[in-house]
């Protein structure tokens, strides 16, 4: 079951963040998140980034852009649902987002075209301690995960909490899904040093008029590593989540069909043994 029988402790503001290909996927995708979070979802934001994609991202989904249908769908949500609240990224606030995340450099996206202003500063949005940051491309079943990761870092056991991952559940961190407090993570982890391309690389970048500095997961993985910052990801008895990463696929007939089936806990055989692990396969559906 997504729902837990018992009133969960927590209490929590889902960010996330939306570009001009994602009206598919936050139609179908944020009803399933303020049903899967019914208890314990105080606030659900977008940031929505009104600039065009760009590099591997740009090219990742064959649906079009259009930054106005974006709007439409999440106009129709808000006037659904009293928790949901959306606004588009200021670029003017660049500045002062990036004092407060990173000791050197004002980044907007990384070399190959992921957000890094977009995803701190959807972090900043939110208005309660706790903050569960997500990709609009993210299906969730709570089992307990939810209030686990909410004892770990009440007992301040670690910096950062990863929902469980459908098929194998590898350690490293996943800028698609986290969980933290905002004001200890803030004091204790911030400002911090970003990661970069190998010297050869980042003057191929500069050469080409691109950003030498890699992504923001990347960053976190650096600092996991070197002991700066305690992470952990939680095991699939707690529940578990999907990346349904082509946005395409929340565009198809079959996608309303899949998020009620995962809801119910109806996972495919096929979908388990596709080899894709966290991915949504469509073929498996």
């Amino acid at each position: 079951m997504v729902k837990q029988e018992l009133e969960s402790k927590m209490r929590f503001s889902r960010v996330t963040n939306a570009a001009s290909k994602d009206a598919g996927r936050l139609l179908h995708i944020i009803p399933h998140w303020l049903r899967v979070f019914d208890q314990s979802l105080v606030e659900l934001c977008v940031l929505v980034d009104a600039k065009p994609l760009e590099g591997r991202i740009a090219d990742l989904h064959a649906t079009e852009a259009n930054l106005e249908k974006v709007r439409d769908v999440l106009r129709l949500l808000a006037g659904e649902h009293k928790r949901l609240r959306w606004r588009e990224l200021d670029y003017g606030s660049l500045e002062k987002v990036s004092r407060q995340w990173w000791t050197q450099g004002k980044p907007v996206r990384c070399q190959a075209g992921s957000p890094i202003f977009a995803f701190s500063a959807s972090i900043m949005e939110a208005k309660t301690e706790f903050v569960l940051r997500a990709d609009c491309d993210m299906l969730f079943a709570d089992n307990g995960w939810v209030d686990e990761g909410y004892r770990q870092l009440t007992a301040d056991e670690c910096d950062v909490v990863s929902p469980p991952r459908l098929g194998t559940n590898p350690p490293e961190f996943s800028s698609r899904a986290f969980l933290l407090n905002w004001s200890r993570f803030r004091a204790r982890n911030l400002p911090m040093k970003l990661a970069r391309l190998d010297w050869l690389r980042s003057v191929q970048r500069r050469v080409l008029g691109r950003s030498s500095v890699r992504c923001f997961e990347d960053t976190i993985n650096e600092q996991i590593t070197q002991g700066r910052i305690r992470h952990t990801v939680l095991p699939v008895a707690l529940g578990s989540s999907m990346h349904v990463f082509r946005a395409e696929d929340t565009e198809a007939a079959l996608f309303p069909s899949v998020v009620a089936r995962w809801e119910k806990g109806e996972i495919p055989r096929a979908q388990i043994e596709s080899g894709w692990e966290w991915n949504y396969c469509r073929d498996a559906w």
